[in-house]
């Protein structure tokens, strides 16, 4: 059987034992499942030789009236995204155990399925495959947020509902009138829809509806007002996986689709960027006037989806190719984030950003951890945060001076807002309650360390990684080249 395939299926086999299995066995088989499905993709990924060619694919006849097919398959941009979905998955589960008594086998089953459904959308080579995955992957999340979320998660819920649903309808809008356009032509991978002639004005519609569909996605400013409420609302562990890997489903899209809109990118580069631009500036804003700890690192995600987005539609070598190592690097930062987090909230019951002041006296460890992952999303050099922020400048220097010095004050916000969360979550005077703080799990110590020590490893030997980046934008921009 085809190696992708297997990776897909493996979290559905998971989810068939967890149904079958006593509740008692069901967070464990979850684990072993997610863990699984990592160690097997390294495995892939050791055999993986970046090029432009498709390796691992599996393709079957799908839809003859437009002759697509399901279709998946491994190139260098995908590597990048799988790599971080396998990751991060092994890290929620493990920090859903602290309420394992509190989640029904259904919990763990619909983490898998969901972890199923971000490996097809993220190895998918066609648009139709693209969009079906696409819409897969928030059904499973979903639910477990209607069930698991907080108080007020109805609301939240139904406002990013909302959302998606219109972004959807324009994706699928958009898909449908890109194939009105195609005819006969074959459209079974995406280096054939890059072949594909299109005119300006229909590069605009699909652009115009993309854009829509994959910024709500992200979300980008400003479509990103369903975002804090359900970050807020959402069940914790579950959130970890919405920040470090579904946020970046819509900058994933842009990048797959940008050679077949690469004509009306180019024509309308600059208000493009200059959307992202105020996006950055407006959450890091944003997240240095929050008084919530979820709060502060929602608004940071969007001011850091706003700086990926920028890159992309720079169009640069350097800006695309940081766009895409600030994705993975971003995802792994914000996974230890949101984990430490819920490690802070799970002991404090509190979410205000002074509820766990003290901390840093009776959690060293946790504290450590804590301030190394806000250096790496402040951009602080030799860490992976650094790499990627710097690269993405360099693409948008070469657009637009005022842009790159707007865009770069980003930092100097993001240091102000990450060091004050960390100061005032840590340090201060302890009161009654801490006494009643449970020391770190084994596991939580365990997965905090492998994040931390990514993020270090990422920041000083960043060149490999680099590379694949750089050749998984160049095989796009190759693909096809217009007028």
């Amino acid at each position: 059987m085809n190696s992708i395939l297997i990776l897909i299926l493996l979290p559905i086999l998971f989810s068939l034992l967890i149904y079958i299995a006593n509740k008692k066995w069901a967070s464990l088989i979850a684990l072993s499942g997610s863990g699984i499905c990592l160690f097997y993709f390294l495995y892939l990924l050791s055999l993986f030789k970046p090029s432009l060619k498709i390796e691992n694919e599996f393709s079957i006849p799908w839809i003859p009236g437009i002759q697509s097919d399901l279709h998946f398959g491994l190139d260098a941009l995908s590597v990048f995204m799988i790599l971080l979905t396998t990751l991060v998955l092994p890290i929620a589960i493990l920090s859903s155990l602290k309420y394992k008594e509190q989640r029904s086998k259904a919990y763990y089953i619909l983490l898998l399925l969901g972890l199923s459904s971000l490996l097809g959308f993220f190895s998918a080579q066609n648009d139709i495959t693209f969009y079906v995955f696409f819409e897969l992957a928030l059904i499973p999340f979903y639910f477990i947020i209607l069930m698991y979320g907080g108080a007020n998660r109805k609301n939240a819920v139904f406002k990013f509902f909302l959302y998606t649903v219109l972004g959807s309808f324009l994706m699928l809008a958009s898909i449908i009138y890109l194939h009105s356009l195609t005819g006969n032509n074959l459209t079974n991978n995406w280096s054939m829809l890059y072949d594909i002639e299109l005119s300006k004005q229909s590069q605009t519609w699909i652009l115009a509806a993309l854009f829509l569909a994959f910024a709500i996605k992200s979300p980008l400013f400003p479509f990103h007002t369903w975002q804090a409420d359900l970050y807020t609302e959402g069940d914790r562990p579950t959130v970890i996986i919405l920040a470090a890997v579904l946020s970046k489903m819509g900058v994933f899209g842009f990048l797959r689709f940008f050679n077949i809109v690469n004509d009306s990118i180019a024509q309308y580069q600059l208000p493009l960027i200059v959307i992202c631009v105020i996006g950055v500036i407006y959450g890091a804003l944003v997240a240095w006037r929050q008084h919530e700890l979820i709060r502060v690192l929602a608004y940071s995600s969007l001011s850091h989806m706003g700086m990926i987005a920028a890159g992309i539609f720079s169009a640069s070598v350097s800006g695309l190719k940081g766009g895409v190592f600030q994705m993975l690097t971003h995802g792994i930062i914000a996974a230890g984030l949101f984990f430490t987090v819920d490690s802070i909230m799970s002991r404090t019951h509190s979410n205000a950003i002074k509820g766990s002041q003290g901390m840093a006296q009776t959690h060293p460890n946790l504290a450590v951890y804590f301030f190394i992952l806000c250096l790496a999303s402040a951009g602080l050099p030799l860490t992976s945060g650094f790499i990627g922020e710097f690269n993405i400048l360099q693409g948008l220097s070469q657009i637009n001076l005022w842009v790159v010095s707007i865009a770069g004050t980003s930092i100097i916000i993001g240091a102000i807002y990450t060091l004050r969360l960390f100061q005032k979550s840590m340090f201060g005077e302890l009161d009654g309650q801490s006494i009643n703080w449970s020391p770190l799990k084994t596991s939580e110590d365990y997965a905090l360390i492998i994040l931390m020590i990514l993020v270090l490893v990422l920041g000083f030997f960043p060149e490999s990684w680099l590379d694949m980046a750089d050749q998984a934008t160049s095989s796009f921009i190759q693909l096809k080249s217009k007028g």
